[in-house]
């Protein structure tokens, strides 16, 4: 999941450019490399935890639905889990659009409502999440409610549209299985749900992973 949304970012990000990692919380979970260089990547969040982001060169505290730049600021604005966590995602895709310079380009990973495991964390009281995630190693400082307010290919599609961005795909993808190694069985069963919605174009919408890639049009 994360390699492949590190390859996206590998391909849009050049020599030079002004990077917003939007929501890049503490970097403790995803840490990746732009492979271009002269890059200035700023990093924003409401909590004082991106200070010690790897990722990042320079915090900024705030929320993504506000953002504390100004207008056409940054070539690529990146954000990995956060659609997820937003009560107004379309005012957080506003203000994204808002900063990215004509040309640039809006990259995201989210996670599809539509598979298993956002569907039962839907329903499931957030102390449970924790508690699971802490058996995989994940500390409670990076794991925070879901909403799933944006979370299909078809909303995002239309959310990021609404707000003048030009999508130039949306990719879904089912990865390992590997929040379900707690048993073998289950494990077993996951990997045959992967192979089966990725072999399948008509299960595409049952895949976990989604990375859209949105474009401010050039004026």
């Amino acid at each position: 999941m994360y390699q492949r949304f590190e390859e996206v970012i590998r391909e849009y990000v050049a020599d030079g450019s002004l990077v917003l990692d939007a929501g890049c919380g503490s970097g403790r979970i995803f840490r990746y490399d732009v492979g271009s260089t002269g890059v200035l990547i700023v990093g924003v969040d409401v909590t004082t935890q991106l200070r010690d982001n790897p990722n990042i060169q320079r915090s900024v505290l705030g929320d993504v639905q506000t953002l504390p730049f100004s207008d056409v600021s940054f070539e690529v604005v990146l954000t990995s889990h956060v659609v997820e966590h937003l009560p107004r995602p379309a005012e957080a895709f506003r203000e994204m659009a808002r900063v990215l310079k004509p040309g640039g380009r809006l990259l995201l990973l989210t996670p599809n409502r539509f598979h298993y495991v956002p569907l039962l964390a839907g329903i499931l009281p957030h102390r449970l999440h924790v508690r699971f995630n802490r058996s995989r190693g994940v500390g409670e400082r990076d794991i925070f409610p879901t909403v799933y307010r944006a979370n299909t290919a078809g909303r995002l599609r239309r959310l990021l549209e609404g707000v003048g961005l030009s999508v130039e795909k949306i990719e879904r993808f089912e990865t390992e299985p590997e929040y379900l190694a707690f048993h073998p069985l289950a494990y077993r069963l996951g990997v045959v749900y992967e192979r089966l919605v990725n072999r399948f174009s008509l299960l595409a919408s049952l895949r976990v992973n989604l990375i859209a890639v949105a474009r401010k049009p050039s004026e």
